[in-house]
């Protein structure tokens, strides 16, 4: 027996608008499994108007996993426990289905609530539906598995530690940690810093660290200890063929907010993996709150040992500014600047303000009659914007206004709509925002473009 649960648009009628007819989605899902097999999914949703990005999300607890068994034209990839679909462009079909297998860990009981949230994109304006009640699938334990082993979903990533992954006493190291991450400072202009100390382990060649990237922001790294540094998708990654040569040593990155992009929460989940004596070790940093810049070298043996610092810790918060200096490797090989997307760091060759390094925002005002303006940016959290735009001449005039949680930032005010156009080629042209576009008002309300031409 199988169930099947409605987006909020469809449960209760209510359409959802945007020029366009009603976008409709729905999830499938057996009501039961049995831990330790695989079960399908399947999304399908009737895309009313919709043609071009469109992009379904999907957040699963630790010991599931998921793979693709169709998507049309879609990009589907399960990354730190999330599944997206993106659609650049969607098929013609009107009805879409997509479907996809969950595997379970042999060793799980329990409730998997099943949700989602699709993104999609109405004149220019980004829109989300969510599943207004989850689907519940009953995960049974595995008859064949020792009762002993089973433990509930809720339980697994404390309760289960698998035979490889062994902590800092299994390893011979002793002592209370082999790595430790500071908490990750956010500076005013949003930039957050993430600096992690790492105590060598002995007798190795081989070691890795693996370490997620928020949604919303792009990874620079500062410090690599001699690292070769790479991204795929929302994970950072350091790889020492040969171990450093100091005992104890830093790394630190740097997470830039990505403009026009909502910034996830900086929750960072990482992995410190080397070879001992045969066995691959996974090791979880520690976060500690230490400014781990400003200890001495005691301090840093101390801390690793105990958890612990004695004495005075200098004051070295390196989020104070958000300005630090990135490698930039000599070649392709040590290259350990690596970038998710093009980011203020990259706006070089635009003309940059002399002036402030920040921009007083005001309030959008409203006036009478027929005007045009231009949408440089949307933004669910605004702390970014003020230094942002006082980098470009052509944006320090932005105005703000605030609607369903979002700010929107527009430059300009123009009773012509081709005037309008130009300046949003020019600052295409001329800055990084590369997606502004024209928005209509009327007598101060926003309204659809088409109306008022």
């Amino acid at each position: 027996m199988k169930i099947q649960v409605f987006l909020l648009a469809c449960i209760f009628a209510i359409p959802v608008y945007a020029q366009q007819d009603t976008v409709i989605f729905s999830l499938d899902a057996p009501e039961n499994v049995i831990a330790g097999n695989e079960f399908e999914v399947t999304l399908t949703f009737n895309k009313g108007n919709l043609k071009d990005y469109s992009r379904f999300s999907q957040e699963l607890p630790a010991g599931f996993s998921a793979e693709n068994i169709v998507s049309p034209n879609a990009d589907f990839t399960f990354d730190e426990q999330r599944i997206r679909i993106i659609w650049l462009k969607l098929p013609a079909d009107q009805v879409i289905e997509v479907k996809y297998l969950i595997s379970v860990n042999e060793r799980l009981k329990g409730q998997l609530k099943l949700d989602g949230t699709f993104a999609y994109v109405v004149d220019g304006e980004r829109a989300y539906l969510q599943l207004d009640q989850p689907i519940m699938v009953e995960v049974l334990p595995n008859p064949s598995l020792d009762p002993e082993l089973v433990v509930d979903i809720a339980e697994y990533p404390n309760a289960i530690r698998p035979a490889n992954m062994k902590n800092v006493e299994d390893s011979g190291q002793g002592g209370y940690a082999t790595i430790v991450r500071q908490k990750p400072v956010i500076a005013p202009n949003g930039i957050a810093t993430v600096r992690l100390m790492v105590k060598t382990p002995p007798n190795i060649n081989f070691m890795k660290l693996e370490e997620s990237i928020p949604g919303g922001y792009s990874f620079e790294s500062v410090e690599s200890a001699g690292a070769t540094v790479s991204q795929a998708a929302s994970l950072a990654r350091y790889v020492w063929m040969k171990s450093p040569e100091a005992r104890i040593f830093m790394i630190s990155y740097r997470l830039v907010p990505i403009l026009e992009e909502e910034q996830e929460p900086v929750l960072i989940r990482g992995t410190l993996s080397y070879n001992m004596e045969g066995e691959t070790q996974n090791v979880e940093p520690q976060q500690v709150e230490v400014h781990l810049a400003g200890l001495t070298a005691a301090q840093k043996e101390e801390l690793m040992k105990t958890g612990e610092v004695s004495g005075k810790v200098a004051d070295a918060d390196m989020g104070g500014t958000g300005e630090m200096t990135v490698e930039t490797g000599q070649t392709h090989e040590n290259q350990t600047t690596v970038k998710k997307t093009p980011t203020k760091k990259k706006a070089k060759k635009y003309e940059k303000s002399s002036g402030s390094s920040v921009v007083a925002i005001q309030s959008l005002e409203t006036r009478e009659g027929v005007y045009f303006r231009v949408q440089v940016a949307a933004l669910r959290n605004p702390y970014f914007a003020r230094t942002y735009f006082a980098d470009y001449p052509l944006l320090r005039e932005v105005k703000v206004e605030k609607t369903a949680g979002w700010n929107k930032y527009t430059v300009g005010s123009f009773s012509s709509y081709s005037d309008a156009e130009a300046m949003k080629e020019r600052i295409m042209r001329e800055t990084p925002v590369k997606s502004a576009f024209v928005v209509a008002y009327k007598d101060g309300r926003r309204v659809a473009v088409e109306d008022v031409l």
